[in-house]
């Protein structure tokens, strides 16, 4: 596992980006998101943050803004909102997260042709529960994956019945969740991935998933969880001939919080990707 460092910004060239809120009506029901858009644009894959419980996208966008500016992305912060999307961290028969995620994209697309390129996606916790569902279900839509801390994930493997990995234990209902995830298989493990998680994110608090099972499957903390989803991708890609590109890597100082990660580890920053312009200062 390698470890995250960080770099400053020198002052040059002063850039800049706008924040819009949309709500995007979708086949799944309306998606709120916060959409940043930079002055100049690089031509990049537009990148997706993630929310996760605390669904801080607010405060996620806030901190996304300088990245959108400096790196000439376009950044899109869906916000599922708790009265409409209860449980948004898995696509499921009752609540389909993926499709309002399709709908959105889609939805701003008619805007702007840039969003309907493959997306980069982020997502921290529950968002990274999400993200790492997402693609496995539209490995196409997929240019790069971000997943920071993810409370337990789905193996690509038949270890674990779904939703902790793609067993369908005989039941009807389980078997056509794991067609869905198993279709797009091989494409989903060539995605690049990289896998994040604090160091010190080892507490095992009611916000950690617990059965006996995934503790000895998966692991008993986030980072001990990262690690097996690591190797797991390693293992599956290679079994379907497929090129894996799989990074684990430490947050230093960094416990289950994103804000943390943020600011101590300079995660928005790593994530979002290199200057536009060299030497440029967001503002």
């Amino acid at each position: 596992m390698k470890h995250l460092s960080t770099t400053v910004l020198k002052d040059c060239t002063r850039i800049s980006a706008s924040i819009d809120r949309v709500v995007a009506p979708t086949p799944a029901g309306r998606l709120r998101a916060f959409v940043l858009h930079p002055t100049h644009d690089a031509g990049r894959a537009p990148l997706v943050v993630l929310h996760g419980i605390s669904r801080n996208a607010k405060e996620l966008a806030r901190f996304f803004a300088p990245e959108a500016a400096r790196t000439g992305r376009r950044i899109v912060v869906p916000h599922f909102t708790p009265n409409r999307w209860p449980h948004f961290q898995r696509p499921c028969r009752a609540v389909r997260p993926d499709v309002a995620l399709v709908g959105l994209m889609d939805f701003l697309a008619t805007q702007d042709a840039a969003f309907a390129r493959p997306a980069q996606i982020f997502g921290h916790s529950g968002g990274a529960q999400l993200a790492h569902r997402f693609a496995m279900l539209y490995p196409n839509r997929v240019a790069r994956l971000s997943l920071v801390a993810a409370g337990w994930y789905c193996l690509p493997d038949d270890r674990m019945a779904y939703p902790y990995g793609l067993d369908d234990k005989n039941d009807r209902q389980l078997a056509l969740w794991v067609r869905r995830h198993r279709a797009g298989l091989a494409r989903f493990l060539s995605i690049p991935t990289e896998i994040l998680v604090g160091d010190s994110d080892t507490d095992r608090d009611e916000s950690l998933r617990q059965t006996s099972d995934l503790d000895v499957v998966q692991g008993t903390t986030r980072v001990a969880r990262a690690a097996t989803y690591a190797e797991a991708l390693r293992t599956a890609a290679s079994q379907a001939g497929v090129s894996a590109d799989v990074t684990l890597t430490a947050l230093p100082g960094v416990q289950h919080d994103v804000a943390q990660a943020i600011r101590v580890a300079g995660l928005a920053r790593h994530v979002a990707g290199p200057d536009l312009f060299p030497f440029a200062q967001a503002v």
